[in-house]
């Protein structure tokens, strides 16, 4: 069964927002709606749970019209749809296997029991299904909060940066664990997220959002790797690179024609990612110097755009590339297309993500 959504919501203050996609509802597979904060992402998926009334368009899943303009929306609790919200909004006087059972009113008891242990079980809740939900961690919250979500059987689960309040070590817990948990009970979701490493360790697919609508649509290392699109979305450039050499908590990394110095995650892994900032990249004019760990590169300008009181500045360093500097320093530098000039990018403006072997 599909799901297929083409709708419109206005705000007052803010962007109309566009949605316009489909979704397979029968087997498990990890879209991530992906984008900067405020492109609507949230807004999606409150049209999706019928939290939100669109203005426009329509949704509908299978023989099932979720919303038309022209008749009342499905209520949420028919659209079988588990949410999760960036805090787990956890009844704090319950316990944790009561918090897992609250959607499961109605249910026979024996049937009930049996899939709050199911859901226990599997996400590793068994010391703490007892105790209330007020007396356990942030990261056991937000798996309590995910067990909820899925104990009715959802047809879809939606996730809206489930890992935002979440210490790094408890996030990458929780990320580590989450898709293989999906994929066990074979349940189709949306992430929500702006962080490209949890788009690319998480995607299979990628929704691109930026000023409201959807730019894009494929497999998220694609998607993020096509020239502008990644930078539209505010996250720079993002570029598949091999590992050359480690040394000092540093990597040296071969990205097109040049070597750069960037930041060890840590872990073995020879292929990766570098998503680079063009925050972090400044322009210099003058001879070319010795590389060092704060990344200097010859390059060529290709195009100037107005952002703001800013300018984007789009580079061919031997690699895709783009600075973001002001308007004062465009002109005091008498940038133009075709010019030369070098670059420095920051190694802390380079963000590497590992792809696993």
């Amino acid at each position: 069964m599909g799901l297929k959504a083409r709708f419109t919501k206005r705000f007052a203050s803010g962007p109309v927002i566009e949605a316009e996609f489909e979704l397979e509802l029968g087997s498990f597979g990890l879209t991530v709606l992906f984008g900067p904060s405020g492109c609507g992402k949230t807004t999606v998926l409150r049209c999706l749970a019928g939290l939100e009334r669109p203005d426009g368009g329509w949704i509908q899943a299978g023989e099932e019209l979720w919303f038309h303009p022209g008749r009342s929306p499905m209520p949420s609790a028919r659209r079988g749809i588990g949410y999760v919200f960036q805090e787990s909004a956890l009844f704090p006087h319950l316990s944790v296997a009561g918090n897992i059972a609250f959607g499961l009113q109605g249910w026979p008891r024996a049937e009930r029991r049996a899939r709050v242990a199911e859901l226990v079980q599997l996400m590793g809740l068994e010391e703490i299904a007892e105790r209330r939900a007020l007396e356990v961690s942030g990261g056991q919250k937000q798996r309590v909060a995910l067990a909820r979500a899925l104990a009715p059987r959802p047809r879809l689960v939606l996730l809206d940066e489930p890992f935002a309040s979440l210490d790094r070590a408890a996030a990458d817990l929780l990320r580590h664990n989450l898709r293989q948990i999906l994929q066990t009970l074979g349940v189709p979701a949306i992430l929500v997220t702006h962080d490209p490493q949890e788009a690319l360790a998480l995607g299979d697919r990628m929704l691109l959002m930026a000023e409201g609508r959807i730019i894009r649509d494929g497999a998220p290392a694609e998607v993020l790797s096509a020239s502008g699109d990644a930078a539209q979305a505010g996250i720079g450039e993002v570029l598949r690179a091999r590992v050359v050499e480690r040394k000092e908590g540093m990597l040296v990394l071969e990205v097109g024609s040049v070597l750069l110095f960037a930041p060890d995650p840590g872990g073995a892994f020879r292929e990766a990612y570098a998503c680079i900032r063009g925050e972090g990249v400044s322009l210099e004019q003058g001879p070319h110097g010795h590389m060092s760990q704060r990344n200097r590169l010859a390059a060529t300008i290709l195009q100037i755009e107005p952002l703001g009181a800013l300018r984007r500045v789009r580079l061919d360093a031997g690699m895709p590339l783009e600075a973001v500097i002001t308007t004062w320093a465009c002109e005091d530098l008498e940038l133009a297309p075709g010019q030369q000039v070098h670059v420095l990018i920051k190694a802390s403006a380079i963000q590497v993500i590992p792809i696993e072997a």
